[in-house]
């Protein structure tokens, strides 16, 4: 009886997450493989420049134990407000923003908060879910820093949210960033881009750039990968006191040098966002499921759909490959729905299965051989459709 509970009330979780994230058209986690890269900041000041383009923009501090949104907007005393349903509405900054943070729901704003995973991951969940953030462009997630709990949280909450990781140009920031690409890869988050902050040092004197951090290295890795690099920020004397007193910097001095970087960073977020929808329209990118019975071979009964490989392939390379076993309660949508799969691939489908997955909008691929190892069947995919 119990568990039946337990379900239900589960159920009814995803549900209401589920029609939260519908009104949300792109999610970006900010996040970066080692602290003090100034990534709060990255992601307060993303937030405002993308609402001063009048887009609807939603900023959520998942960083449970050092929460410093609230600070750096200057909104610690406002709080969240109660919709006619009974339900939390997000804090509203100014009329393109809202935010939500763990410090307005605390006693006081020195209270610790000492949660082991499985509390910080229902907390998250609560955060997206059961409060209402109404229709929004943007939901900008500042996570703590490293590959935890939080990020983790956000991505397996949020499967379709897109990594924007923050380094700075010296190396020892450089090799965590390798870490926080390879998390990514793993749990297959779509990296939208680098952005290297901290590069070069405005003189507070003569107003000019000097190179004392070093420059580059963020660009650099981000060839190397072959990710996005997204923009620079240089570290302007000002920007410190602009966050203390909760006048993020876009805002406080939009003429400044390094305004101008967050501005021509939110437009390149802007252009790689809207270009990362269109790779799947058109599918540059596609993530294929294959049903299998062993790592060799395809799967042919659809009663036992219980492990797939996966393959992320952009632009027809194969960039990762997963295998995944489906939890034994879940459904087969509910599943490529979690791994955020647009293709499956499989051999003759019955017609009910074929036409249940397209209506909710995962197109089938059929192999007429069955014996075939699934990664030659990807292979002679992607030549057959280069050659079209």
């Amino acid at each position: 009886m119990i568990k039946k509970e337990k379900s239900f009330i589960m159920e009814q979780q995803d549900k209401k997450l589920r029609e939260q994230l519908a009104k949300i058209k792109h999610k970006i986690l900010v996040m970066s493989g080692k602290g003090g890269v100034g990534k709060s900041t990255v992601a307060v000041n993303v937030a405002i420049g993308l609402s001063l383009q009048d887009f609807m923009v939603g900023l959520l501090d998942v960083d449970l134990h050092g929460p410093n949104v609230p600070k750096m907007l200057g909104a610690r005393d406002l709080k969240l407000s109660r919709r006619p349903d009974g339900r939390l509405g997000a804090i509203k900054y100014s009329p393109n923003l809202k935010f939500l943070s763990i410090e307005p729901l605390l006693p006081s704003e020195d209270t610790a908060i000492i949660w082991r995973g499985p509390i910080k991951h229902s907390a998250i969940r609560q955060f997206i879910g059961d409060i209402d953030w109404g229709e929004l462009d943007y939901l900008v997630i500042d996570s703590p820093p490293g590959t935890g709990d939080e990020p983790l949280t956000v991505a397996k909450t949020i499967p379709d949210a897109y990594a924007l990781i923050v380094t700075t140009p010296q190396e020892v920031s450089l090799i965590d960033v390798k870490k926080a690409i390879k998390f990514c890869q793993k749990i297959k988050l779509r990296i939208l881009g680098i952005v290297e902050n901290m590069s070069g040092f405005i003189c507070p004197h003569c107003g000019k750039p000097v190179d004392i951090f070093k420059k580059g290295g963020g660009q650099k890795l981000a060839d190397e990968l072959g990710v996005r690099f997204l923009g620079r920020i240089p570290v302007d004397p000002r920007i410190v006191d602009t966050g203390d007193a909760g006048k993020p910097i876009i805002a406080a001095y939009p003429e400044g040098v390094t305004a101008k970087a967050f501005e021509e960073l939110v437009r390149n977020i802007i252009v790689a966002t809207e270009e990362m929808k269109k790779d799947i329209l058109e599918e540059r990118f596609m993530r294929i499921a294959i049903p299998i019975s062993t790592p060799s071979k395809i799967e042919t009964d659809s009663e036992k759909f219980e492990l797939f490989a996966l393959y992320d392939i952009e632009n027809n390379k194969i960039l990762v490959k997963d295998v995944v076993k489906k939890a034994e309660n879940q459904g087969l949508i509910d599943f490529l729905k979690d791994q955020v799969v647009t293709h499956i691939l499989l051999f003759d489908p019955p017609k009910e299965l074929a036409n249940f997955l397209s209506q909710n909008e995962i197109k089938v691929l059929v192999t007429d051989t069955s014996t075939e190892p699934p990664d030659n069947l990807i292979e002679e995919y992607l030549r057959e459709k280069q050659l079209h």
